[in-house]
């Protein structure tokens, strides 16, 4: 009796080793259409407006997930810091020096989540390491799974709106601290595309 329960569970657990190699061998991956999608910050000026400021060239992979429930699912992202735009040339510059993004020596910023959870019904916590001018912080995000289309491929192709903030002191951006207020707000609008599994 023991050697057949013995043999049953080592059935069991080599069943599902199969089946999870299986699911992370199948799991489907996600590319985010740059022509589509944004990724934009928010920045408070003198107390009394804010500045809106965008990065122009970024590219952003999701691993899992599908057109109805994303849990689980990781997320891998990364801005080109001289690709940042705020409307204004002498802005956008001071922006990649040493005081701000310090881009000579941190040309990107990168963010790969830790955990990727339903919230409600269309809502998710996006939660991970998010890295800027050399530094690393754990920041959440909010993810609104704003809808689900197919492509004239037959391929799924979802849309999702992110929002959070940071202290941007955190990560040692500190420039223009008298007029610059430290909360930085973040938005990005995001559509992305499955890719054919090989």
């Amino acid at each position: 009796m023991l050697i057949k329960t013995k043999t049953m569970k080592n059935c069991l657990l080599s069943l599902l080793s199969i089946l999870l190699i299986t699911m992370g061998a199948t799991a489907q991956t996600w590319k985010v259409d740059p022509n589509h999608s944004s990724i934009m910050f928010n920045a408070k000026h003198s107390g009394i407006s804010f500045i809106n400021g965008r990065f122009m060239e970024f590219e952003a992979t999701v691993e899992g997930g599908t057109p109805a429930d994303f849990t689980g699912a990781n997320v891998s992202f990364t801005a080109q810091v001289g690709s940042v735009s705020t409307g204004a040339e002498g802005r956008d510059k001071h922006l990649k020096e040493a005081d701000f993004f310090d881009m000579e020596h941190h040309p990107t910023i990168s963010f790969v989540s830790k955990s990727f959870a339903k919230a409600s019904d269309h809502m998710y916590k996006v939660v991970g390491d998010l890295t800027m001018r050399g530094t690393t912080r754990q920041v959440e995000l909010s993810a609104n799974h704003i809808g689900s289309m197919k492509t004239k491929d037959n391929l799924n192709k979802v849309g999702f709106q992110l929002t959070g903030s940071v202290d941007r002191n955190d990560f040692g951006v500190s420039g223009a601290s008298g007029s610059v207020a430290p909360i930085i707000e973040i938005l990005c609008n995001v559509e992305m595309t499955e890719q054919k599994l090989k």
